[in-house]
């Protein structure tokens, strides 16, 4: 059984409930708050999202899902199915 990384799942939640806005996958959060919000994770504890900063910067919290796909070792769309997901498009 596949389980989601708390990552995905509370940056997920997060944007569902306060991310309605332009470009919440477009526009990239502030540096700062995108890393503290990563070391926070880091840390194996599920950060506060409702705190303040992150409120006022949606977009930080997209920002590091973002990322942790980037960051991913193998992509979510994997080398061996790449020519299949291309002819599909």
């Amino acid at each position: 059984m596949w389980s989601v990384p708390q990552v995905l799942k509370s940056c997920a939640e997060f944007v569902e409930e306060h991310g309605i806005v332009d470009g919440i996958y477009r526009l990239c959060g502030i540096a700062s708050n995108v890393q503290k919000l990563r070391q926070e994770f880091d840390i194996e504890k599920p950060p506060d999202l409702n705190k303040s900063t992150y409120l006022q910067d949606v977009h930080c919290v997209s920002s590091l899902c973002k990322a942790y796909f980037r960051e991913l070792p193998n992509p979510l769309l994997t080398y061996q199915l790449y020519d299949k997901f291309a002819v599909c498009m």
